[in-house]
């Protein structure tokens, strides 16, 4: 199949499914069983204005927009009321962000939602990062809403989140506008890296590093995971915000290990490998340290935290100077890879940091760092991919030069000379009393010759030598098949080819196209010189079958074609008529220019 039919079938595949995904989701969107709700999409409306904050710090109630920040005390509870919006529907819904903040939501004197510690959870201070979707029961514009926040950080302790009202369709719209497109390229590198995997799993025969490889893939997965349980759109799926919180933060944790690990695999001297072991113990003691003091309600991972950046921006800056200075010992393009991806890392590290003291935005998103990551790991597995494309043509070439070596051990076990000598002997007896015997046996020796040579000798050749070749083979067919005849035209020969593809090709135009003419077979070979090419071409008057129909004999036409295009960036064009011949021409292009096929 060409190239261009795989194209078309590429598009025709892409479209079918783009067609296939559109109509699954129209159906979705539009239609339902009967008792089932059908997918509902909207836009979310801001409800800020004209809320109340109730005895803020013993003083009177006050109007407030939101968002808004308010000094209290850690464990301080804040409290706002509002009215119900006028436009309320049966399946409206509030909606808001909070980060590590415990919240109450009242309806009049009923409690219809609440999220944190008061809803017993009693492993952590507070509740964590969470999308608030708050129902409302049978509600009347005249309804009063009461919001009861706390939290037990005085990092978070008085900020008053946006707060929307709509559809629980509308806030799964919002979610994927939002956070939708980190999703997509999240699970894309998850699943790009167990693709990798798998890949790497089937090369069994090749001589790879294994463990850098392994660990490079633990990473990049465990990078590809942590950003895809990080995403808040996760949460329309699982209901454990809690559980997701818990596993993103062992991952952010972990990753510094396998880090240094892959690291430590390029270490060539002692002094190196010494800094990634003890950074490999601090990190896992970090990590053990961190867990325990969690599951001993000590220290919560929110405030465990805070060291643990620490201590991965010192890892990051102490790996850049290792690198940089391994990079000037040692020549591995790798080493520069991972120093280019260390100072990307690095740099996401510390920007996510400003960004998170100045509030340019919430100080748990961390999208720069994603960012980074996500550059990081397309740069390693760019590495590990040359990696492996250079191990397997490493493999490749050894292979070719046993072969090689197999082939050649094997014809040095003919005693060639012998044969030649005799062969010489017979054609000078013969050439006084019977010539055409005698050109015969020459011609099958040259034939004979070159063949032998053709088995190892794959490089360029002059095109005389090639033409040596040719002239026994027709000597043989003229004497093998009478009535067949050869013209040579050979009016340029001072150019290279690549040795044993013309003959073929000529062999072929004998076969498949003049024994098959219903008038005494012809061939003629000419070669010739163009403004732009050397060109040989090959001429049968035979039923106008092309070598890409019947090929005679190995190699094959598409090595023939390929060694060609490779060797010498040659092209082949045919022209062919039934019951006329057809016309092969091998177009060799001068230095500086291209042969268009």
């Amino acid at each position: 199949m060409n190239k261009r039919k795989r194209g078309q079938l590429h598009i025709l595949a892409v479209l079918v499914l783009g067609f296939s995904v559109a109509t699954v989701v129209l159906f979705a969107v539009l239609f339902a069983p009967a008792g089932q709700k059908r997918i509902l999409s909207g836009k979310l409306t801001p409800y800020n204005e004209l809320w109340v904050l109730k005895n803020y710090n013993g003083n009177e109630d006050e109007i407030i927009t939101l968002p808004c920040r308010k000094r209290v005390n850690a464990g301080d509870t804040i409290t706002i009321m509002g009215k119900v919006p006028p436009d309320v529907a049966k399946d409206t819904v509030l909606v808001f962000d909070t980060e590590f903040q415990n919240v109450k939501v009242m309806q009049n004197d009923q409690t219809i939602y609440s999220y944190g510690v008061m809803n017993n959870q009693g492993r952590m201070k507070n509740a964590v990062p969470n999308t608030n979707v708050v129902k409302l029961v049978d509600a009347e514009p005249t309804d009063i809403i009461t919001i009861y926040l706390t939290s037990s950080y005085k990092k978070y302790s008085g900020r008053l989140p946006e707060i929307y009202y709509g559809t629980e369709g509308a806030v799964a719209t919002d979610l994927f506008v939002k956070h939708g497109i980190s999703l997509v390229i999240a699970v894309t590198l998850l699943l790009l890296t167990l693709i990798f995997m798998i890949a790497v799993a089937f090369m069994k025969q090749v001589n790879l590093d294994k463990e850098k490889v392994v660990y490079a893939f633990m990473f990049s997965f465990c990078a590809a995971l942590w950003s895809v349980v990080k995403n808040p759109v996760l949460q329309l799926v699982f209901s454990n915000r809690y559980a997701l919180y818990l596993l993103e933060m062992i991952l952010l944790m972990l990753m510094p290990i396998l880090f240094m690990l892959y690291q430590s695999c390029f270490s060539m001297r002692r002094r190196f490998v010494k800094i990634f072991e003890m950074s490999v113990y601090v990190y896992s003691v970090n990590l053990l340290v961190g867990v325990v003091f969690q599951a001993m309600s000590i220290c919560d991972f929110v405030s465990y935290m805070t060291f643990t950046k620490g201590l991965i921006f010192v890892g990051l800056l102490g790996l850049i100077a290792v690198l940089y200075m391994a990079k000037d010992n040692f020549d591995d393009p790798t080493l520069n890879t991972n120093l280019l991806a260390g100072v990307i890392l690095l740099g996401a590290w510390m920007t996510e940091g400003l960004f998170s003291v100045f509030r340019i935005y919430a100080a748990y998103d961390g999208l720069v760092f994603m960012a980074g990551l996500y550059i990081y790991v397309i740069l390693i597995t760019i590495s590990m991919l040359r990696h492996i494309v250079r191990e397997v043509n490493r493999e490749k070439k050894t292979v070719l030069n046993n072969v090689n070596l197999e082939k050649k051990r094997l014809l040095s076990g003919v005693n060639m000379n012998l044969v030649y000598g005799v062969l010489n002997n017979v054609i000078h007896n013969l050439k006084e009393r019977d010539y055409d015997d005698s050109r015969l046996i020459y011609d099958a020796s040259i034939y004979m010759q070159n063949s032998l040579k053709a088995v190892t000798d794959t490089e360029l050749v002059p095109f005389e030598k090639e033409l040596e070749f040719i002239r026994a083979y027709a000597g043989i067919a003229a004497e093998k098949y009478p009535g067949l005849s050869f013209v040579i035209e050979d009016k340029v020969v001072n150019f290279m080819v690549p040795f044993h593809t013309i003959e073929t090709l000529v062999e072929n135009a004998v076969l498949n196209g003049a024994l098959k003419s219903e008038t005494e077979g012809r061939i003629v070979l000419r070669s010739y010189e163009r403004l732009d090419c050397f060109a040989i071409q090959i001429v049968d008057n035979g039923t106008g079958i092309g070598p890409d129909k019947r090929f005679a004999g190995k190699p094959s036409y598409k090595e023939i074609k390929h060694r060609l295009k490779t060797m010498c960036k040659a092209g082949i064009e045919i022209k062919t008529k039934p019951d006329k011949g057809t016309i092969v021409t091998v177009k060799i292009p001068k230095e500086g220019y291209i042969i268009k096929e």
